[in-house]
């Protein structure tokens, strides 16, 4: 997938094919992925910061994260520290946010292809949106693999996935400035939703921001106010 500029809605059309960030986005992971750190800074040696500021952690992939803490030489331990515990807690700790499924259910009906493209593993990513019922919304999942680290190789690997063309107008839903920045590599504009985990200065780098699921269906489909 190229970085050719992609196109504005046509009149009356919606925007799409649109990616879904997943933490923040779709899921309130917050408990699970604090608990998570938390566990992992103190296996490693370091004190835990407090639950807030590791709240601001969620979003970047799992090494990111943890480089603000750990050095560089642990890291490759720690992180499998960490995908362990994801592993073996499971879905303890997520829940999708209020009006998402509803509104996931909308889109796809209305025939907008919606593709998840997550910094989660590949195999976790999977098995989330499968748990929580709302695969069938989706067109692909696209988590991170070796060969995709970053969020702006998980963006390329879903527009490729969607069959995405330089007539369409993709559009990114994430609540953290990684999600804009990744998306940002192909010309994709972000809209930051206001119910996960962004501060509030990274709004202002956001195409606009998103208050709630119903509003999201508007947003996408242009439907009027």
């Amino acid at each position: 997938m190229s970085s050719d500029a992609f196109l504005t809605p046509r009149d009356g059309e919606p925007w799409q094919p649109i990616l879904f960030d997943m933490d923040g986005t779709l899921l309130d992971s917050a408990p699970a992925i604090i608990g998570r750190l938390h566990h992992t800074l103190t296996e490693f040696g370091v004190v835990p910061p407090a639950d807030e500021e590791l709240r601001h952690l969620i979003g970047p992939p799992t090494r990111t994260a943890l480089s603000t803490f750990l050095d560089p030489a642990v890291m490759d331990d720690a992180v499998s520290f960490y995908r362990s515990l994801a592993r073996d807690e499971g879905l303890a700790g997520f829940t999708l946010f209020p009006g998402i499924a509803d509104a996931l259910e909308q889109l796809a009906q209305a025939g907008v292809p919606l593709a998840v493209a997550t910094s989660k593993p590949q195999g976790e990513a999977e098995n989330i949106v499968a748990a929580f019922g709302i695969a069938t919304s989706f067109s692909a999942v696209v988590g991170a693999e070796a060969s995709r680290p970053n969020k702006s190789d998980v963006v390329a690997q879903a527009l490729r996935a969607v069959e995405t063309s330089a007539e369409d107008a993709p559009l990114m839903v994430g609540d953290r400035r990684w999600d804009i920045d990744g998306a940002a590599q192909y010309n994709v504009p972000t809209v930051l939703v206001s119910w996960g985990y962004a501060q509030e200065e990274e709004f202002s780098a956001a195409l606009t921001r998103i208050d709630s699921p119903a509003e999201l269906v508007s947003f996408v489909l242009r439907q009027e106010a």
